[in-house]
């Protein structure tokens, strides 16, 4: 709300206190809604909703922990099929050159030994996180330097011209015994590397086999939430066809004081609206039901802008309650705010739908005593405010048609709402009708700001 810098000092205290107001209200309703046990029980889900989210991020790791193992035995079987095979062309390129002496075969000789070296560095990189694996590495490396070395020392005798010394090597050489146990390495390597991939399988498995169990649990403990949720929902739905909804949240959290009952002060306003019998023959029936609509929905509107509660619309009226659903200091200030905002709006709506035939409005105010609670049951329940002063606050509404004026505040309203004098005009003070106790009862001060005819509906298709 801006109030202009050379504005009077009073005009921004009041703007002042009504974004404090407003403030206040936002803040009351937050509170309420953390109450709420619906709210708890969304809180809860989402919650569950996120744990069950991690605990499916942990188990997919975990299930991509075994694959990783898999993936590392494949690799490492993988390696030292190379180097077993690297072996073997080294040993059988030398077999061909000592048999045939061509020199051909020296190229598969000399590639398997590179091939060798190159496949014993890339598994050592694959086995360095297993102490086990790198000592049988470290013996089957020795192995087969052992074995080259024989192999390329024939081949040097071969190249040297000395044939039979060279085949004399092989044949009273220990050749068959080295490959036999490089063939035993490569075997026990390839089981222990097995054996680690089962292991971690197993280890996987339990794990993920919990969390999954884990996450049924949670799966299962969130449809109970949301079963008890959408009961909740459903039960304050249906509350919310009978009561006011600013009190469903008090009564679906079993408040115990509005359905006992209990007296209090409050701020009662009347409002009506006059010539609603013309206005219904002129009218066709849909026509006439979205102009009461959009009547009802201006002065909902108002009503929780100014934190009050629409008890009930009767007919072409509404009885407006403001200290619900606790009674608030300024309870009867934000009625009088109300009255006035509602005959301004109207005036608004009235102008933009254009002129035609008039149906004037009257909005009575009372602050006091007064009973409320809810009774019935569940099935039905009905909200209720009895007491005199809801009695006094009826009789102002239809006294505005007496005086000719659009509200009629009394004494004690005006009083409780700290009121200025100088702001409202006293109209009387005879007694209500139907009524003995003198009263004095007002209107405000300015009548130009309110002038009668700015207080007309206009009996055409409404402004929605």
């Amino acid at each position: 709300m801006s109030v202009p810098a050379n504005a009077p000092a009073s005009d921004r205290s009041e703007a002042a206190a009504d974004v404090a107001s407003v403030r206040n209200r936002v803040a009351a309703r937050v509170q309420r809604s953390l109450r709420s046990r619906t709210v708890a029980w969304m809180t809860v889900g989402f919650a569950t909703i996120l744990v069950m989210t991690a605990i499916a991020l942990g188990a997919f790791a975990y299930q991509q922990r075994g694959v990783d193992a898999v993936r590392h035995t494949v690799a490492v079987d993988g390696r030292l099929a190379r180097v077993l095979s690297a072996v073997q062309d080294a040993e059988t390129g030398q077999r061909g050159y000592l048999l045939t002496g061509d020199e051909a075969f020296l190229l598969p000789f000399t590639e398997g030994r590179l091939n060798v070296d190159r496949q014993l560095d890339w598994l050592r990189d694959l086995v360095q996180d297993d102490p086990d694996q790198q000592v049988d590495l470290d013996a089957l490396a020795g192995l087969i330097r052992q074995k080259l070395d024989e192999l390329g020392a024939s081949v040097a005798l071969m190249r040297g011209g000395d044939g039979a010394a060279a085949r004399a090597s092989v044949a009273g050489g220990r050749g068959k015994q080295m490959m036999d146990a490089i063939r035993d390495r490569v075997r026990r390597m390839e089981a222990h590397e097995a054996d680690r991939m089962e292991w971690r399988q197993a280890i996987v498995s339990r794990i993920a086999l919990a969390i999954w169990v884990l996450v049924g649990a949670l799966a299962v403990l969130f449809v109970l939430f949301a079963a008890s949720a959408l009961r909740e929902a459903t039960r304050r739905n249906r509350l919310s066809r009978f009561l006011p909804q600013e009190l469903v949240l008090r009564l679906a959290d079993d408040d115990g004081s509005l359905k006992a009952g209990r007296r209090q002060q409050a701020a009662i306003v009347f409002v009506d609206m006059r010539g609603s019998t013309t206005l219904a023959e002129s009218l066709d029936p849909h026509r006439l039901s979205e102009f009461l609509s959009a009547f009802r929905r201006r002065v909902t509107r108002l009503a929780r802008l100014r934190g009050g509660v629409v008890d009930k619309f009767i007919g072409d009226g509404a009885l407006v309650v403001f200290g619900l659903p606790e009674p608030r200091p300024d309870d009867a200030a934000r009625a009088l705010a109300f009255a006035q905002d509602l005959v301004a709006v109207i005036a608004r709506w009235t102008d933009r739908a254009g002129p035609a035939r008039p149906v004037r409005i009257g909005v009575g105010v009372h602050y006091g005593e007064v009973f409320c609670g809810i009774i019935g049951e569940e099935a039905r329940y009905e909200f209720t405010v009895l007491g005199d002063a809801v009695n006094v606050a009826a009789r102002l509404e239809q006294a505005t048609k007496l005086h000719g004026v659009p509200i009629l505040v009394s004494e004690a309203a005006r009083r409780a709402a700290g009121a200025p004098a100088a702001a409202w005009r006293e109209v009387s003070r005879e007694p209500l009708r139907g009524r003995r106790e003198r009263m004095a009862y007002h209107t405000p001060a300015e009548p130009g700001s309110y002038r009668e005819e700015d207080i007309v509906f206009a009996a055409v298709e409404p402004v929605l």
